[in-house]
């Protein structure tokens, strides 16, 4: 277990400290984005699950799309984006018998389709606008961003343990009891919001027999890398699969405003598992009147000499110079 990555970067005002720590001896699944344009300053952290494949591809595609568009559309770009890849899955993977048969001889875009769906990553968009000190969150998962001024403000963890996630999916999903198992998706799944994981968002069919296709090429994923293949697990992660999808990549959207001498700490949930937003708030304001160099790298210090991550942990601390 080590830190797989580290580093101190100013930019547009602003100085950033990065840490990224991998407990065990896999490769690490989140993913983390830095870009600007003009006045304009973006940060990312996507947890991944699954395989990183996801989370490699929503880091490099999703900035570029946000920073193309206003703050104002956020929402609907990281809804266009996940529908952009079950589309291509759809049309790389036909469900119809005649239609498979002319796709017998699967190419690598057919392949790679199937590895964006079949891992996931929940995703946390901080859009800066540096000249005016606004920040523009979009949270779609349980990544999150602490605002550390006068007071504590936090984004929203949206999973299957947050009392409002289990409201959405009965109001969206009526008559169905057993969405929410063990506080997870189906007794499996953490996720209730994110990218990819599409075997939790592809269409049903007549009797089922289309999402049993997808599932098994999905399945051919799983398979190449070792794991016990979805399709022979249908019934224990589908048995209630009635009317998808169940994910959404619709996030929680919302602005604030930022007091100059404010820090902005953001990271995936392998951070927040293991302190309070109190504890961070301490520990960073400590490496401050110590004069850390990287804050970030300070707090995961700090945190592991008296905790041991189980999960991967991205942290970024972004302050004013």
């Amino acid at each position: 277990m080590s830190v797989v990555a580290q580093h101190v970067q100013q930019i547009l005002g602003f100085q950033l400290s990065v840490v990224q720590y991998q407990p065990t001896d896999r490769p690490i699944e989140d993913r983390l984005s830095v870009d600007h344009a003009e006045s304009r300053l973006l940060l990312g952290v996507y947890d991944g699950h699954g395989g990183p494949h996801t989370a490699e591809y929503i880091s490099k595609s999703l900035p570029k799309m946000l920073l193309a568009s206003s703050p104002q559309d956020h929402a609907r770009i990281f809804e266009r984006l996940d529908q952009s890849l079950l589309h291509s899955f759809q049309t790389q993977h036909p469900h119809s018998v005649v239609k498979s048969l002319l796709k017998l001889n699967r190419t690598s875009p057919d392949i790679e389709s199937a590895k964006l769906l079949r891992s996931g990553c929940t995703a946390l968009v901080l859009d800066i606008d540096v000249e005016e000190n606004l920040v523009h969150f979009a949270n779609a998962g349980d990544c999150r961003a602490l605002v550390l001024d006068s007071t504590i403000q936090q984004t929203t963890d949206l999973n299957a343990k947050a009392i409002s996630e289990q409201a959405r999916l009965k109001s969206e999903h009526p008559g169905e009891d057993n969405i929410i198992v063990g506080g997870r998706l189906f007794g499996r799944l953490m996720s209730t919001r994110g990218f990819g994981d599409g075997y939790y968002k592809l269409p049903r069919g007549i009797n089922g027999w289309e999402h049993k296709h997808y599932i098994n090429v999905l399945s051919t994923c799983d398979i190449s890398n070792g794991k016990v293949p979805l399709n022979a697990q249908y019934e224990s992660y589908f048995y209630g699969y009635r009317t998808p999808p169940y994910i959404t990549a619709t996030p929680d959207t919302r602005q604030l405003q930022l007091d100059p001498a404010g820090i902005l700490v953001c990271g995936s949930d392998g951070l927040f598992d293991l302190v309070s937003n109190e504890q961070i708030a301490t520990i960073i304001t400590g490496g401050v009147e110590a004069a850390a160099h990287n804050l970030a790298l300070h707090l995961l210090e700090t945190i592991i000499q008296t905790q041991k991550p189980g999960d991967d942990v991205t942290i970024l601390v972004l302050r004013r110079l």
